[in-house]
């Protein structure tokens, strides 16, 4: 099956004051379903819902390739120095959310994160994930009709022996309070192979956000 019929894009702009940033939003599933590996490479994602001068000085310090950071809609109140920093960079963030089951019983909870995630960013998420990579098909539906992809991942790295590679993998690594991976453990990680976009783990392109002068 080509790209095309994988996903379709478009460009959207939002304006406050005659000014915004151009936002590419992607549909990268023909309907409902969880991405969780890619065709080439290996993608670096990373949940954060915890921290702050350790995780700060650390997103000041990285370089790209960025890896996609999930951030807690609750921890990003807490911290607009980093979103500050993380919009600068322009890092690649997406939503965090919580555990699967939660959005079964209370459908809303999705809008409201999003709302939060729109309120530090001024766009909705480009990719969401549960805190426990579980999606119910009512939330993958959600997503869906929303064109927000919901990405799980091929494993879970907790810290330790490094995993050896696998085409088109997708790693995650938890960032928390009560499960927490340690900073000079995720850069171990990341020097241990060259880590590549989302995007081009899943279809070998390249997203960028660009703001109007």
């Amino acid at each position: 099956m080509s790209v095309f019929a994988l996903f379709t894009a478009w460009v959207l702009v939002q304006s406050a004051g005659g000014k915004g940033p151009l936002v590419p939003v992607f549909r990268m599933a023909p309907e409902p379903g969880v991405l969780v590996k890619g065709s080439q490479g290996a993608a670096l994602t990373v949940d954060v819902s915890f921290g702050d001068s350790d995780v700060r000085d650390w997103i000041a310090g990285l370089e790209a390739p960025y890896p996609l950071l999930f951030a807690d809609p609750e921890w990003l109140g807490r911290s607009p120095e980093i979103v500050e920093l993380l919009v600068e960079k322009n890092i690649p963030v997406g939503l965090l959310g919580a555990e699967g089951d939660r959005y079964k019983e209370d459908p809303k909870l999705l809008d409201a994160g999003i709302g939060a995630f729109e309120s530090h960013f001024g766009r909705k998420p480009l990719y969401f994930r549960t805190a426990d990579e579980r999606f119910p098909d009512s939330l993958k539906k959600q997503l869906y009709e929303l064109e927000i992809n919901a990405l799980g991942s091929t494993r879970r790295w907790e810290g330790g022996k490094i995993p050896k590679e696998k085409p088109g993998e997708i790693l995650s690594v938890r960032h928390h309070r009560d499960a927490r991976t340690a900073v000079k453990e995720i850069e171990r990680l990341r020097a241990s192979r060259e880590f590549l976009s989302i995007e081009d783990v899943l279809f070998g392109m390249e997203v960028k956000q660009k703001s109007i002068p």
